[in-house]
């Protein structure tokens, strides 16, 4: 059965879908992979990883077999076209593009991956420096690319090529909803390493304190302030060996009793 994430949004294209069913299910099960998505198919984990990575056409007869075992109906298999081509714009893409971008912490790992004094641009690499599936990097990597947020040099080398600015092409309400499901990421992520990672590699502190929330948007200013300066002074004038989160949260302890008692 498609997950809920999967079925509340809507798609361009039967392969996007695949995409997001997978990545999905990886998410909630770390053990899970393409070999296990396939069975679950009934098709040659070979087959589905062409029809993935976009090496595969996808019929519609392909589609309705496809979608079945996914749980869904013939009524919703009907308005996903099978390809790209017949379904939406190239900026409908690349704002969906974007929102997964904005939405997934990895993939901003995986730009600052390409600093590392020992990056290699393999999807098997990425997957296990940053504990991520293969088949969420290599869906990552090839939206990357097709955003021009990662680029290939002469050489075979990725370049990170991420302040052309092409994230600003996304909706407000869609970047809000992306950057709500970014933050709830970063939260579960660092309690993760709250638990996993010695005290002496990380920093978890906090502090309460009184506030005038007339001053909220100097603070807010001051925050991104500090937080743009402490990046670039600890920016590694040579290659770096790992990658770090820096993430503040500044937010009301206490309850507002007037809208309260408005309710």
């Amino acid at each position: 059965m498609a997950s809920k994430e999967t079925n509340s949004k809507k798609h361009l294209h039967f392969r996007q879908l695949l995409q997001e069913e997978l990545v999905s299910r990886c998410r909630q099960n770390p053990n899970y992979s393409l070999r296990s998505f396939a069975r679950a198919l009934k098709v040659e984990p070979s087959a589905l990883s062409q029809i993935i990575n976009g090496k595969r056409s996808i019929t519609e007869k392909m589609k309705l077999r496809l979608g079945s075992a996914l749980g869904l109906s013939l009524h919703q298999l009907e308005k996903i076209p099978v390809s790209h081509n017949e379904s939406a714009s190239s900026y409908q893409q690349l704002a969906l593009d974007s929102f997964a971008v904005i939405s997934d912490w990895y993939h901003y790992a995986i730009l600052e991956l390409t600093y590392l004094i020992d990056f290699k641009p393999e999807a098997a690499w990425i997957s296990r420096r940053l504990g991520i599936t293969k088949s969420e990097a290599n869906i990552a990597i090839e939206r990357l690319f097709r955003l021009d947020l990662l680029a290939q040099t002469p050489t075979g080398r990725w370049q990170d090529t991420s302040e052309n600015g092409r994230l600003t092409q996304i909706s407000p309400g869609l970047s809000s909803d992306a950057a709500r499901k970014y933050q709830r990421q970063l939260l579960e992520l660092s309690m993760k390493a709250l638990q996993e990672v010695p005290l002496e590699k990380r920093n978890h502190t906090s502090a309460a304190f009184c506030f005038d929330t007339e001053d909220l948007s100097q603070a807010v200013q001051a925050i991104s302030h500090f937080r743009r300066k402490f990046a670039e002074e600890f920016q590694p004038k040579k290659k770096a060996r790992e990658v770090y989160q820096i993430q503040i949260s500044f937010f009301p302890l206490t309850k507002n009793l007037q809208e309260k008692e408005s309710l």
